[in-house]
C-alpha cells in the first residue's frame, strides 16, 4: 500500500476554477442563477400573475416598469409576508425520491409618497402628480431540498476522477477533489512512470444518493422617482440595489449495498457552498393612455452589475476501504469575482375599467447568453464561453385580471417562462398560476394571493460523459399576504 503525506496547495484561482468545473460547472450556473429574477411582491400583483406593468399603483411593478408609479395619487405604505413550500421530485436509473422545505420570508415592504405639482382641473396639459417611492422587493427565493438516488452499474463518481488524476504526479492532483480522493484511498497508483490510477468502485455496482440543501434569496432596494403629465403621460425611473445570500450543502455518497466490491464499503462527499453579493441597476419606463380604459408601456433595465461576491467553499471526503475508515477535509477555499447580468427589456399593456376590473398583460425578454463573469486575476475566457454557447434568449409572458366587487376583489394570473437553455442541453422552462381575493377600502386594504409554480430541471450527479440525467420536477406553493394603508 502506498505511503501518503499530507500537502497543502496554494489556494490559486486556477484551483478554483479546475475545481468548479469538475464539480458541475460551477460558475456558468452562478451566472444563470443570478440573473434569473422571479418578481416577487404584494399579494395583489402575484395573484394576478404579475402583469402590472401598465397597471400601476403597486409597490411591487415599481421593480419592474417604475412609470407605473406614475399612476398613483394617494400615498401607500404596503407590508407583505409570505410562506414558501418547495416539493423536490428527481428519477435516477429508474429510482424515484423527493423531499420538501418550507420557509417564512418578506415579499414586499414598500412606501410610496405621491404629491400634487399642478392643477387637477386645468385645461392645459402639464404635470399634475409626481411620486417617490423606496422599500424592499424579494426578486427569487433559493430555498429547497432535493434527494437523488439510484443504482449504477456502469461506473462511479471515482471514473470521472481517476480519468482527471491520469498523468499526474499525487502532489500535482487537484487539491479539492482527486487528492482527498488519493489521501482517501479511493484513489490508487498503478503506474508510478506514467502516473496512472486506479480506483475500486470505477466500474460501479453501487447505490449512489445526493442530498442537496439550498437556503437564501435575493432581494433588491429600490428607489424610484415618477411623474404624471395630464393623465396621459407617465415616466419613472428606479435605482435597484439588489444583493443575495446563497448557501448550498450537499452530501453524496455510494455504498457497495450488495457487498460484491472487494475491500470497498462506501464514500461520502459533504460540500458546503456560502455566497454572498450585492450589486447595483436601473430602470427607466414610460406608460401611455391614448384613451380612458387602455395603457401600454415599455421598461428596460440596464445589467445589473454585480460588484462584489464572495464565495467560501469546503469539501471533505470519508471513506471505508479494506476495512479502515478515513477522513480528510480541505482548507476553506474564498474568492471573489464580478457577474455583469443581461440587460433585460419588458412591454406592457392593460385594460382597466374603472368599476369592473382590470386586465393586464406584460413581456419580457433577457438574453442569458449575455451574462458575463469577471474577475482582477483571472479572465474566465472558457467559462464565459461556456455561458454563450449553453444558454439563450428567454421569452416571459404574465396574464392577469382583477374582478371588482367592491369592497372585495378577485384575481387570477399565469405566467409562463421560456427554457433559459439552448434545448439540446437542459429544459429548465417553468409556469406558475395565481389567484388571489382582496379587501379595500378608501384607506385600509388586505390582499392574499397564492402562486403555484411549475418547473423541471435535469441534474448530473457529475459529468453527462459518464452519468445518466437525474429528470427533476419541482411544484412551489407560495402564500402571500398584504397590508396596507393609503394617506
Amino acid at each position: 500500500m502506498k505511503t501518503r503525506k499530507y500537502i497543502k496547495f496554494g489556494m490559486s484561482f486556477f484551483f478554483v476554477l479546475c475545481l468548479l468545473n469538475i464539480t458541475k460547472s460551477q460558475n456558468e450556473i452562478e451566472a444563470l442563477r443570478y440573473s434569473q429574477m422571479y418578481w416577487g411582491g404584494t399579494a395583489r400583483f402575484l395573484g394576478s400573475g404579475g402583469a402590472f406593468g401598465a397597471v400601476g399603483a403597486d409597490p411591487s411593478a415599481i421593480s419592474t416598469n417604475p412609470a407605473s408609479m406614475g399612476i398613483y395619487k394617494k400615498s401607500e405604505m404596503s407590508f407583505s409576508p409570505s410562506i414558501h413550500y418547495s416539493k423536490a421530485m428527481a428519477e435516477y436509473n429508474g429510482m424515484s425520491a423527493e423531499d420538501f422545505k418550507y420557509n417564512f420570508n418578506i415579499s414586499n415592504l414598500g412606501v410610496v409618497l405621491s404629491g400634487k405639482i399642478g392643477a387637477t382641473n386645468s385645461e392645459t396639459p402639464q404635470w399634475k402628480y409626481m411620486q417617490f417611492g423606496f422599500g424592499i422587493n424579494r426578486l427569487a427565493n433559493y430555498n429547497n431540498n432535493t434527494v437523488i438516488e439510484g443504482f449504477n452499474d456502469k461506473n462511479s463518481l471515482m471514473t470521472q476522477y481517476r480519468d482527471y488524476a491520469n498523468g499526474n504526479m499525487p502532489d500535482n492532483l487537484n487539491t479539492f477533489d482527486t487528492w482527498l480522493a488519493y489521501e482517501t484511498y479511493l484513489l490508487d497508483p498503478i503506474d508510478t512512470i506514467n502516473f496512472l490510477y486506479s480506483s475500486p468502485v470505477e466500474n460501479g455496482g453501487v447505490q449512489q444518493r445526493k442530498t442537496i440543501n439550498t437556503k437564501g434569496s435575493m432581494n433588491e432596494w429600490y428607489f424610484a422617482l415618477s411623474g404624471n403629465y395630464d393623465d396621459k403621460l407617465f415616466i419613472g425611473a428606479t435605482l435597484g440595489l439588489p444583493y443575495f445570500s446563497y448557501k448550498e450543502s450537499s452530501q453524496y455518497e455510494e455504498d457497495d449495498i450488495n457487498d460484491t466490491i472487494n475491500g470497498f464499503k462506501n464514500f461520502i462527499i459533504n460540500d458546503n457552498l456560502t455566497t454572498n453579493g450585492s450589486g447595483v441597476n436601473l430602470k427607466v419606463g414610460f406608460l401611455y393612455r391614448p384613451i380612458e380604459f387602455f395603457r401600454f408601456g415599455a421598461a428596460v433595465h440596464t445589467p445589473t452589475f454585480f460588484y462584489k461576491i464572495s464565495d467560501s467553499f469546503t469539501r471533505d471526503i470519508k471513506s471505508n476501504v479494506n476495512g479502515i475508515s478515513y477522513d480528510i477535509k480541505s482548507d476553506v477555499l474564498d474568492y471573489k469575482y464580478e457577474i455583469n447580468t443581461p440587460l433585460r427589456l419588458m412591454g406592457n399593456m392593460a385594460f382597466v375599467f374603472k368599476n369592473y376590473g382590470f386586465i393586464g398583460l406584460d413581456y419580457e425578454f433577457v438574453d442569458y447568453s449575455s451574462a458575463r463573469l469577471r474577475s482582477s486575476d483571472y479572465n474566465f475566457f472558457n467559462e464565459n464561453n461556456n455561458v454563450k454557447n449553453n444558454y439563450q434568449a428567454q421569452h416571459v409572458i404574465r396574464a392577469g385580471g382583477e374582478l371588482n366587487l367592491s369592497p372585495m376583489a378577485l384575481r387570477v394570473g399565469y405566467a409562463y417562462y421560456t427554457n433559459p437553455y439552448k434545448s439540446s442541453i437542459n429544459d429548465a422552462s417553468r409556469s406558475s398560476i395565481s389567484g388571489g381575493i382582496g379587501f379595500r377600502s378608501e384607506s385600509v386594504y388586505l390582499d392574499f394571493a397564492y402562486i403555484y409554480t411549475m418547473l423541471k430541471e435535469d441534474y448530473y450527479l457529475y459529468s453527462p460523459k459518464y452519468v445518466n440525467a437525474a429528470n427533476q420536477q419541482f411544484a412551489q406553493s407560495n402564500f402571500v399576504l398584504t397590508m396596507g394603508i393609503r394617506f
